[in-house]
C-alpha cells in the first residue's frame, strides 16, 4: 500500500473551518445572554437560556459521536454547520420581523447547539489523522487548533461587545450565520475524502449498539472513567463562568456591553497564553500537577470576585482562570487520544464529553436562580466554596493519582 504524501493542507483547512465555526459560536454566546438580559432584565431567564444550551451539549455529544461514526466526518461536519446556521438565522429573523417569544428563543438556542456539536466532534476526530498526514505530533496539532480557537475566543467577545453596543445583539447573530456557511464550504471542498471517512466501506454498527460499546469501554477504562467524573464535578462550577457569570457581572456591576466583551476577551487571552505554553512545553509538564494547579484558580477566583471588585481586579483574575483551564484542557484531550481506539474515536469523544458536561446545565441554571433569589455576591461566594475542594481529587483519588503520573506513549 503506497504511503500518503506529507501535506499540511488538510490540517490547515480543518483548523480554519473549526476556528471559523467556533468564532461564530463565541460571538453568539456573547450576544444571546446579553440579548436576554437586555430584553427581559432577568438573570434567572438568562440562566434558563444557557441551561438549554448546556443541556443540548450533553444530548448532542452523547448521541452525536455515534451518529458521526455512522454517517462519516464530512456529512456530519457540513450538515451540522448548515443546520446550526439556519437556527441562528431564524432567531435574528423572528426578532426583527414578527417577534421572538422567550420560549421560542430557548427552543432555538437548544436546537442550534444540538445540531452544532456533531460537526465539531467530526472535525476534531479528523485531527490525529490530519496531523499524521502533515508529519507532525498530535500534541502540536492540537495546540495549533486550540490556539487558533482561543485566538478566536479572544477576538470574538471583544468584537461582539463593540458590535452589540453599535448594532444590537440580534443583528450580531448574522455574523455567526456567515461563519457556519464558510466552515461548511471549506470542509466540502478542501479536505480529502479519505480523511473524512468517505472511502470507508466497512459495515458500521447501529447508533444504539455503538453507544453501548462505547459506554462499556469508558466504564472499564481505569483512568478515563474517574477522570470524566472528576471533570463533571469541576464543570458544575466552570459551566456558569463564561456564559452566565460574565454577562451578569458586567450588567450588574458595570452596566456595559463593552466591559462584558473585555472580560470575555481577557478570559480568552489567558486561555491563549496557556495554549501557547502547552504547545511549547506541554509534553514535559506533569499531568497530575497541571490538573491541580490549573483548576484551583477557578474557586479562588470566584472567592476574589465575590465582593464585586472593580474591573482592574476582575481582568487579572479572569486571565489566570483562562490560563489554568486551557492547560487542563490540553491534558484532558491528550489522555483521551492516548486511551481511545481510533475505530471508536468519534463516539467516545462524544460519550466522554457528554458525561463531563452532565453537570453544566445544573450549574448554569442553579447559578442563575441563586443570583436572582440571593445576590451576585452571595452566589459567587457559595460557588467558590463548593468548588474549592474539588481540584484536590487528582491527588486524593488513587486511580487518578497513579494513572495521571505517567504517559502511555
Amino acid at each position: 500500500m503506497p504511503t500518503q504524501p506529507t501535506t499540511r493542507g488538510p490540517l490547515a483547512t480543518i483548523i480554519a473551518a473549526d476556528t471559523l465555526s467556533r468564532l461564530g459560536d463565541i460571538i453568539t454566546l456573547t450576544a444571546i445572554p446579553w440579548f436576554v438580559l437586555e430584553t427581559t432584565g432577568s438573570a434567572a431567564r438568562t440562566g434558563v437560556t444557557v441551561f438549554a444550551a448546556a443541556l443540548a451539549v450533553v444530548i448532542s455529544l452523547f448521541f452525536g459521536g455515534a451518529i458521526v461514526d455512522r454517517i462519516g466526518y464530512r456529512k456530519a461536519s457540513i450538515l451540522g454547520d448548515l443546520a446550526s446556521g439556519a437556527t441562528v438565522a431564524l432567531i435574528a429573523l423572528l426578532h426583527l420581523t414578527v417577534g421572538l417569544p422567550f420560549a421560542v428563543l430557548v427552543g432555538l438556542v437548544f436546537l442550534g447547539t444540538l445540531l452544532d456539536l456533531p460537526a465539531q466532534v467530526a472535525r476534531y476526530s479528523v485531527l490525529p489523522d490530519a496531523a499524521t498526514r502533515a508529519g507532525i505530533p498530535f500534541e502540536r496539532a492540537n495546540a495549533w487548533l486550540e490556539g487558533s480557537i482561543t485566538g478566536g475566543a479572544l477576538l470574538g467577545p471583544a468584537l461582539a461587545g463593540v458590535l452589540i453596543a453599535g448594532f444590537g445583539a440580534a443583528n450580531v447573530l448574522w455574523l455567526d450565520v456567515a461563519t457556519f456557511l464558510i466552515s461548511a464550504a471549506l470542509v466540502a471542498t478542501r479536505v480529502p475524502g479519505d480523511l473524512l471517512q468517505e472511502d470507508d466501506d466497512t459495515v458500521k454498527s447501529g447508533v444504539l449498539r455503538s453507544l453501548s460499546e462505547g459506554l462499556r469501554f469508558v466504564r472499564r477504562e481505569p483512568v478515563l472513567f474517574p477522570l470524566i467524573i472528576f471533570l463533571a464535578a469541576m464543570n458544575l462550577v466552570i459551566g456558569p463562568v463564561e456564559t452566565l457569570l460574565l454577562p451578569v457581572y458586567a450588567a450588574e456591576v458595570f452596566d456595559s456591553a463593552v466591559a462584558f466583551g473585555s472580560m470575555a476577551a481577557t478570559l480568552a487571552a489567558g486561555s491563549l497564553a496557556g495554549t501557547l505554553l502547552a504547545g511549547w512545553i506541554g509534553h514535559r509538564l506533569p499531568r497530575r500537577e497541571v490538573l491541580l494547579c490549573g483548576f484551583l484558580p477557578v474557586p479562588l477566583g470566584l472567592l476574589i470576585l465575590s465582593p464585586l471588585p472593580p474591573l482592574a481586579v476582575v481582568l487579572p483574575v479572569l486571565a489566570l482562570i483562562g490560563l489554568g483551564l486551557s492547560l487542563t484542557n490540553m491534558v484532558e484531550y491528550a489522555v483521551y487520544f492516548e486511551r481511545i481506539p481510533g475505530s471508536m474515536r468519534a463516539r467516545l469523544l462524544g460519550i466522554t464529553g457528554a458525561i463531563g458536561w452532565l453537570s453544566v446545565p445544573v450549574g448554569r441554571i442553579g447559578f442563575g436562580f441563586m443570583v436572582e433569589r440571593l445576590s451576585l455576591e452571595t452566589a459567587l461566594l457559595l460557588l467558590g466554596l463548593v468548588a474549592l475542594p474539588i481540584p484536590f481529587a487528582v491527588v486524593a483519588v488513587r486511580s487518578l493519582r497513579h494513572g495521571l503520573s505517567v504517559q502511555t506513549r
